[in-house]
């Protein structure tokens, strides 16, 4: 596969399941009444075709040294997205490293900055309303990191609706300081311009810094704040089980990770990534080999 290069100018084994499937609470909620919001007029994507539960569906793999795996490249410098070999997580030759800082603006936005690879919707399976699945990738952020962005955003995997514009259906991102925290945004419903009828913000611990963490999602996609799911395991460890609309109406998603994040940055910023994969099942994502 060619990967389009943009450059803008301006683990673990299979996480056990917790005894008690204990729903999250978010730390933030917001609901937008859907007479005040416009459907976006999007369609969606025909579903992916069954596959064998052990089997990934879609694997975007740094195993040549090229980051071809990824229909784009979205950076402001062509050096801001590499392929290397340290640090590279146990099992493995390759990882990318994504970086992101002052002044990497992209599609003539000067308000955020970005660094980042992503997906067709085809290539993430093209979820509709019902459909569940997984997705597995270890990050790496380093001893050293600190995001500065003063209570603003710096995203490293998302999940992201047809249209574009509004924020993404589901993100990670890190919170700033020195005590940096790992959040859940999850969005849905509507999508009326900029504004999601249903958001929720939760909390997902402390960030690890100068190890690599073996992440696990769960999504079962839903419109409605009371069908859709979103599960996180962490080296194993279950974050968070959000109940809450993680799809919006008419629309399927695009999967992207890196660094998007706010402009209001003095840093420049690194985050570290293992091959991505997607499946049906949690063993078809299993990160091999297992981590400590």
């Amino acid at each position: 596969m060619a990967t389009a290069l943009l450059v803008a100018g301006c683990g673990s084994e299979d996480p056990p399941a917790p005894p008690v499937d204990t729903v999250s609470t978010p730390i933030e909620t917001s609901e937008v009444p859907a007479s005040e919001l416009s459907d976006s007029g999007a369609t969606s994507s025909p579903g992916a075709a069954t596959r064998t539960a052990g089997d990934p569906e879609h694997e975007w793999s740094y195993a040549d040294g090229t980051l071809d795996e990824w229909s784009e490249v979205q950076v402001a410098r062509p050096e801001q997205v590499e392929v290397v070999q340290d640090p590279v997580r146990p099992g493995y030759e390759y990882a990318a490293a994504f970086t992101a800082g002052p002044g990497d603006h992209t599609f003539g936005v000067t308000t955020t900055i970005r660094g980042e690879v992503r997906s067709t919707v085809a290539e993430a399976g093209s979820p509709t309303e019902g459909d569940v699945q997984w997705y597995s990738w270890s990050s790496y952020f380093p001893e050293d990191f600190e995001w500065d962005g003063e209570d603003e955003f710096l995203i490293y995997t998302q999940w992201h609706q047809e249209s574009n514009s509004g924020s993404p259906n589901i993100d990670l991102w890190v919170t700033d300081g020195d005590d940096p925290q790992l959040r859940l945004s999850v969005r849905g419903g509507l999508l009326g311009g900029e504004v999601s009828q249903y958001t929720a913000v939760y909390d997902l611990g402390p960030l690890v810094l100068g190890e690599w963490l073996d992440h696990t999602v769960r999504i079962d996609w839903s419109a409605d704040p009371d069908e859709g799911e979103t599960r996180v395991w962490i080296d194993g460890e279950r974050k968070v089980h959000a109940v809450a609309a993680n799809l919006y109406e008419g629309q399927s998603v695009y999967f992207k990770q890196g660094i998007y994040a706010a402009s209001n940055t003095d840093r420049e910023h690194t985050v570290y990534f293992t091959d991505a994969r997607r499946g049906p099942s949690r063993e078809s994502v299993a990160i091999e080999p297992p981590g400590d």
